[in-house]
């Protein structure tokens, strides 16, 4: 058994340096352990607890072959049996079929971006896609979670302080992480400090946020939406026979802020990213273009997502967003109770938390050539992309990955699909460093000071097509 780094563990223990990079540079601690794997090789211990690894080849032997690895903070997802439990009762609004039969719903909400779209079009102001892709996707998460949309892309007001306070609390993730209690904490501030702080406080509104969200909780306990809700996860997750320890309303608090978390921000990242991409390159333009006025004869008739799916460079376009996207941006920590996990000449003790980033695979030179440079033509070669698939892993694997998969994927097809073929758009003062992952917030996040990604929406340049 080799130990790995004593004068790290010695640093770690005395300064709990990770709080320097998480908190006061803010979502910097993953650029620190790529520092450390390139002084040090691809295992480096970046705390007292937990062992990081960075090698593509790694991964599905840590996060695939053994569905019984817990995650080594558990207080949201619990241990494996008890996470197994709650998510058969979460999934059943997210399997393939469900999508199927809520895809309208989807549609609905791209609908109204087209609307804000056309609104943008009208008055000759830039759109910023990043906050309306945001505002659209919450829309959707929000009403597949409470059985309600929030309905942000019809409330600009309202959507900017949501966004806001949203962002803000990706920034308290670490804390929340690192002190269990503090969700509880927050919950209790939301109910009697929420309503006294000024309005426009950033804080008031995560807040008063989390406070509604108890309030919607209760009526679904109670069942007191009278009707006017739709059939949702937590309904669902209500109504299964669970023991009441699976129901309290701590536990209901945290799932649908994990969902919320995981189902809107990094969708309408991946759309932002890949609408960045296809726009600064006329060569990707074109080629998307022609292949959906090929399969799209009429703009407003627009094929379901997995018709979508069957389209070549569409599908290449997605994949290479979603590698340059990340996902979740966060290390995931696992931890092996009941033996060791050798890696390499290492011997890694049992209960040791052991953790990679998906920046590990998808940004590896060895497996993407050129990493940083959005080539959708690499999901176009055969055998060869097939095996890069391995390592194209936005949605973890394992036990614990994702569970809203399907539903990401019908709202990227559907949403670019309508997208580019209902408008031609141009970047408006919008740079790479606007849209780039550059810091950790659990989800990857630009370099301060941006203004994300903003386009001019201009007339399609079809004969007699209305603008719509």
């Amino acid at each position: 058994m080799v130990d790995l780094l004593p004068e790290l563990v010695a640093e770690a223990d005395e300064a709990r340096y990770e709080i320097y990079y998480e908190i006061f540079l803010g979502g910097r601690f993953a650029q620190q352990i790529d520092a450390l794997h390139q002084r040090y090789g691809p295992i480096v211990r970046i705390n007292p607890f937990e062992i990081h690894i960075s090698d593509p080849t790694f991964y599905d032997t840590l996060y695939n072959f053994d569905r019984r690895l817990e995650k080594h903070n558990v207080q949201h997802t619990g241990p494996y049996h008890q996470h197994n439990l709650r998510r058969r009762a979460l999934t059943q609004f997210l399997t393939p079929r469900a999508i199927q039969r809520t895809e309208p719903l989807i549609c609905l909400n791209i609908a109204e971006l087209c609307r804000r779209l056309c609104e943008a079009h009208s008055s000759q102001q830039p759109a910023s896609l990043s906050h309306l892709y945001r505002c659209m996707t919450a829309d959707i998460i929000t009403t597949f979670t409470l059985g309600e949309s929030y309905k942000l892309l019809q409330n600009p007001k309202d959507s900017e302080s949501f966004l806001q306070a949203f962002a803000f609390s990706f920034r308290l993730l670490w804390l929340l992480r690192e002190i269990p209690y503090l969700s509880i904490a927050v919950r209790w501030a939301g109910k009697t400090l929420g309503r006294w702080l000024r309005a426009d406080w950033v804080l008031a509104t995560l807040l008063r946020w989390q406070w509604a969200i108890d309030t919607q909780l209760d009526d679904l306990q109670n069942d007191r939406t009278d009707g006017k809700g739709l059939s949702s996860i937590i309904s669902l997750y209500l109504s299964n026979n669970l023991p009441p320890h699976e129901k309290t309303t701590q536990h209901l608090h945290d799932t649908v802020n994990m969902l919320l978390a995981a189902g809107f921000e990094t969708t309408g990242f991946t759309l932002t990213t890949a609408t960045y991409h296809i726009l600064a390159n006329s060569a990707i333009l074109s080629r998307l273009g022609q292949e959906l006025h090929a399969g799209i004869p009429y703009p407003d008739h627009i094929p379901s997502w997995q018709e979508l799916s069957r389209f070549p460079y569409l599908s290449a376009i997605i994949k290479e967003s979603l590698r340059l996207s990340l996902g979740a941006s966060a290390r995931l920590p696992r931890v092996n109770s009941e033996r060791e996990v050798s890696y390499g000449n290492w011997t890694i003790p049992k209960g040791t938390a052991i953790s990679m980033s998906h920046t590990d695979l998808h940004y590896d030179k060895s497996v993407f050539p050129e990493p940083k440079i959005f080539k959708p033509e690499r999901w176009l070669a055969g055998l060869e992309s097939k095996g890069m698939e391995k390592y194209l892993v936005p949605f973890s694997r394992g036990g614990r990955k994702c569970m809203g998969e399907d539903l990401a994927y019908a709202e990227l097809y559907l949403t670019l699909a309508t997208v580019f073929r209902k408008y031609d758009l141009q970047l408006y003062l919008t740079t790479l460093r606007d849209v780039e992952p550059a810091r950790d917030f659990f989800v990857p996040a630009p370099e301060p000071g941006g203004n994300g990604l903003r386009v001019l929406v201009n007339q399609r340049q079809e004969e007699n097509a209305p603008f719509t």
